[in-house]
Order: C-alpha cells, then structure tokens, then sequence
C-alpha cells in the first residue's frame, strides 16, 4: 500500500495495466487482480487476452459454495457462460480468447468412449456446439479476435458433430491462429476465412476426408498442424502459401498427398501409405516417422532438402528414396519403441550406413538407433569410405564395456567434433575408460562428452 493507503497502481498507466492483465490472461487471476485493485478493476474492461478453464471455475465454484455463495452457474455451464460474458464485456478489445474444457480428460483415442459406451449426454462442457460458440462469436470481440484456441470436453464432443468451424469462419472475419482440441467438426456451411494463417487440429474427427474443403476455405495458411484427424480417406493438401506443416495421420489413409510450393518443414507421422506424393520443392527440412514405405512414393520434387529425420525400421527404403542423390547435410536416425534386439542389422546393412554416413556433413544417432548401432558395428566388415563427415552425435547406452565403435569412428572426416552422450546410469568407471581409450586413439577427433537419460 502507498503511504497515504492508496492503491499503489492508481500511478499505473491504464495502457500498461491492461497488457499486464493481458500478460496474465487467466480468467481467475484477472478476477483476483480486479479484486485486489480500482487501477486494475479498470484496466481489465481493456485486456486483450483471456484464458478461462472449466476445471478452474467448477473448483471456484465449490470454493464459494462452501463459503455460503450462490457460486455462479451450475457445473460446466459456467465456462460457456464466462466466455460469453467476457467477450460481451471486452468487445473490440479482446485480441485473444482460450477456453479449456478438456483438463484431466488427456486426449481421445479414436472414440473408443464411444464404443465402449462411456460418453457424456450433457452439453454443458461441448465448447465446440453452435450455441456454444455463438455466445462469444457474436458479440463485438467476434471481429476483433485474432487468436482463439477451444479445447472442448471428448466424451461430449465425441459422438455429437459441431459447427465450430462455420460459426467462427462467419463472425471472426479477422482471425489469424485457431485451435480446435477433441472434437467433431462439420465443414458445411465453412466460409473462406482468407486472413486465417495458423491453423491446428488436435484429436479431431473432421467431415472433409479429402480436405478439398480445408484448401478452399483457408488458402493463405502458412502453418498447418493436423494432430490425429480422424475422417480422412483420400487427404490432399494443396496450399501454395503453407510454409511448415505437422501431420500425424492414423492407419486408415492410404494414399497422402502434400502439394505446398512453398513448404520449408514438413514433420509427418503415418503407418503404411500405399501412396505418398510430396510436391514440395522449398522444402529444407523433413522429420518422417513411417511403419513402412508403400511402393508408390513420388518425392522427385525434393531439390531443396537439407535437413533430415527418419524414425522407423523401414531404414533402407527410406534412405532410398530421401537421402540417397539428395545433398543432404544433416541426418537423424531413430527406431520405434517396439524395435527387438539386431532387428536393425536385419532392416540395413552397417556398411551401407557408413558409406552413406560419410557423404553427409553432421549425422545425429538417437538413443534407441545408437543402442542398436552399437550391436551392428561388430558385425561390420568394410569401414573404408571416404568420409566428409563433420559432426557425429551418439547416445551411449548403459554398458559394462567400453562398446566397439572403431568402425564408426574411422569413418570421420579429419578433425570431426564427436559428441558422445553416456547414460545417467553408466558407471564412473566405464565413462573414463571410453574418454581414455578413444582419445588416445583417435587424436583427430574433438571430442564432446555429456549424458543423457
């Protein structure tokens, strides 16, 4: 308190409290600070951001229950009508709106609440239902909103299809980044949404299996993320402005096409594509997580791919088509979780990863692949190949010996910077028994030593 028992923000600029409370964004604790100051009580008819979650609001319910308040709405609906009020009360000064109803629930695992009979016939909590978002979409922040991210509540969104995407596309005319978590999404009625330029879909079952309606209606995406949709049978994107995309799609999909002239980052996730076109020529950095490659991949297009990540036991198809004849200076190889003792010695050749190894400049072995690696190598042969090889991470993994990697390390360019990571659990012993013996060994290589867990 200031010395004459003001409040001391009363000296705040109103501009700067607002973007403070805009910087908390918490529902509940802008509603501590209008409590606690006149100065904010004014500044929050102002703020731009607003966060309100369902779980916080249920809790703070109870809380004035307990006391002998009335507590507001009953259950869920409080959420519902707290976005309401607050985009009414904020209109053209919110900026930012964020509503969570999904907390404790994790995520969905392709409806089986559903089949299993163990949903919700309320609609308190289905944040993405029409009526839902009418509430806030309707009112004077509709327009002025550029960020809105909706978690809604999976065992009532999951068998009830919502319109979210219209009702936005039709009131939020100024929108740039929206987020859509656990739900079933309708695209008819969608209109364009041209301003629109992020767009993530997490855990959604989404009536456009092709995605024709997704390429029409927001045409000037520059990042697209499509997080476990559902619904998909033939799926194309075809965005010319889309600049980095992350898509992990389920087993059903068989034939995946991405046509992006200016794609830069593609991360994808799939299982077994019969079909997989990549029309990409901007693209400079690819991370592939694949079951297994199909027989019908075109990706001719790939003359900028610098950068590259591979996450599978399909290793020599992969590589195949790639790595091999592209220029690429940076490789990072992992192996599934599920992967069985030798299955990568049985899946690609430790010869053909060397020779390959040393036409890349930096080559980063994930914990998994340099386990299994350390097995491959002392069943290796032939180590001789000309090497351009510049940097090399390995993941040791917790061992009794000091592992033979001789054929990888004589398969380093001069002055190499080889970084090795132990295992938190490998013993003090082995950590400078490997430091002695390899740089005594190697002393051309710059060696980096570190640990992992």
């Amino acid at each position: 308190m200031s010395a004459d028992g003001g409040d001391p923000f009363d000296s705040l600029p109103a501009a700067i409290a607002a973007d403070v409370l805009g910087r908390v964004a918490d529902g509940a604790d802008i509603a501590a600070c209008r409590l606690a100051s006149r100065a904010f009580l004014a500044a929050s008819y102002a703020c731009s951001r607003v966060r309100l979650r369902a779980a916080a609001l249920a809790r703070r319910r109870s809380v004035a229950l307990a006391g002998g308040g009335g507590g507001g709405p009953p259950g869920g609906s409080a959420i519902r009508a707290a976005a309401g009020n607050a985009a009414s009360l904020l209109g053209p000064h919110l900026r930012s709106l964020e509503l969570d109803a999904s907390e404790g629930w994790g995520h969905p695992d392709d409806a089986t609440w559903v089949e299993e009979g163990e949903f919700d016939e309320g609609g308190d909590l289905h944040l993405t239902a029409r009526e839902a978002v009418v509430a806030w979409a309707d009112t004077a922040a509709g327009n002025a909103l550029r960020e809105v991210d909706v978690a809604d509540y999976w065992p009532q969104s999951c068998w009830r299809k919502a319109e979210a995407l219209p009702v936005i596309s039709h009131f939020c005319h100024s929108l740039l980044k929206l987020r859509l978590k656990n739900a079933w999404l309708s695209v008819d009625g969608l209109k364009i949404m041209p301003n629109l330029t992020h767009l993530t879909l997490e855990f959604i079952r989404l009536d456009d299996e092709d995605l024709n309606k997704l390429n029409e209606c927001f045409p000037c995406l520059q990042i697209l993320n499509l997080i476990g949709v559902g619904g998909l049978k033939d799926p194309k994107i075809h965005l010319h402005q889309l600049k980095t995309c992350h898509w992990e799609v389920s087993n059903v999909p068989r034939s995946l096409t991405i046509r992006a002239p200016n794609l830069v980052r593609l991360e994808l996730k799939c299982v077994r594509p019969d079909m997989l076109i990549l029309d990409t020529p901007s693209m400079f950095t690819l991370k592939l997580t694949v079951d297994k490659l199909g027989p019908n991949v075109q990706a001719d297009g790939l003359v900028s791919l610098k950068n590259l990540r591979i996450e599978s036991l399909d290793l020599k198809s992969l590589l195949q088509v790639f790595a091999e004849n592209h220029d690429i200076t940076t490789l990072e190889l992992e192996l599934p979780t599920s992967t069985n003792k030798y299955e990568l010695f049985e899946a690609v050749k430790p010869e053909y990863l060397l020779q390959l190894f040393a036409g890349i400049s930096e080559v980063k072995l994930a914990p998994r692949f340099s386990c299994e690696m350390t097995h491959c190598l002392m069943l290796c042969t032939s180590n001789q190949f000309r090497s351009c090889l510049r940097r090399l991470l390995f993941h040791l993994p917790p061992l009794k010996d000091v592992p033979h990697l001789a054929p990888l390390f004589n398969n380093c360019a001069p002055s190499c910077e080889v970084t090795i990571l132990f295992h938190a659990d490998s013993s003090n012993d082995i950590r400078q028994a490997a430091t002695s013996v390899w740089t005594l060994r190697y002393p051309g290589i710059r060696w980096q030593w570190g640990t992992w867990n």
